[in-house]
């Protein structure tokens, strides 16, 4: 049943975090008055056809989709636990960032700077009302060691590799140490082969600076892969 209610909820949730990955990315105020199109800044509904540039609703439609099925997946993987609402939070955070590295390649301030500290507080609230708050102390750890390890990339990189990735790293870190630190481990693997497999495929199609390469998805993509199949494939590979 929680499986269910969480895709549900995802669906629901789906217009909105669609709306606010576009106002992020475009440095627009944070209402939804304020919906305006992607392509052109026109003002629109949150599921409605630009009347300016005719832009439609299948990208909206397809963050709903999306949302609905990692938040359904993570639901599965975490079980109906009250860490699950950080988890939620978590999922909808990753997507409005997931969007905004795609269309500006930026992790906006604007939703890292509050959006960890209200993460952490949920985890933290969820875990005391669980009885797991030992894990606490490993995320926090999980955490920083996530972070810092893009911070040194970021500076070995020389520009090649952006700031808003380490910040990005944290809530990362976070979520995925908290179940476990193979779990962390395992979500630096997947990061480190979907990046790889994003360079390649941008070098094969002829685009050329690795600045050129938001690598905002791959890190999201490899959390979510961490935190929902992490037990399995550390059975298989471990």
């Amino acid at each position: 049943m929680h499986v269910a209610l969480s895709a549900l909820a995802g669906l629901l949730a789906g217009p909105f975090v669609h709306h606010l990955a576009v106002q992020a990315g475009a440095d627009l105020p944070f209402a939804l008055s304020a919906a305006v199109c992607r392509r052109c800044g026109h003002p629109r509904g949150l599921l409605t056809r630009c009347s300016e540039c005719g832009l439609g609703i299948g990208r909206p439609l397809l963050t709903s989709i999306t949302t609905a099925g990692v938040a359904a997946l993570v639901a599965w993987s975490i079980g109906p636990r009250w860490v699950l609402c950080a988890y939620f939070w978590f999922v909808a955070m990753t997507v409005v960032l997931f969007l905004t590295d795609i269309d500006h390649k930026r992790i906006p301030n604007r939703i890292t700077y509050p959006g960890t500290p209200i993460a952490v507080a949920l985890l933290a609230g969820g875990a005391a009302l669980d009885g797991t708050l030992q894990a606490l102390p490993r995320a926090l750890g999980g955490a920083f060691v996530f972070a810092g390890f893009f911070l040194v990339v970021f500076v070995l990189a020389r520009g090649g590799f952006g700031f808003g990735d380490v910040k990005l790293a944290f809530p990362l870190g976070l979520f995925t140490a908290f179940i476990s630190w193979i779990h962390l481990f395992l979500a630096v693997l997947a990061t480190a082969a979907l990046g790889g497999l994003a360079a390649l495929a941008a070098l094969l199609a002829g685009k050329g600076a690795k600045s050129e390469l938001p690598y905002g998805p791959p890190m999201i993509i490899g959390a979510w892969v961490s935190i929902v199949w992490g037990t399995t494939l550390a059975g298989v590979i471990f």
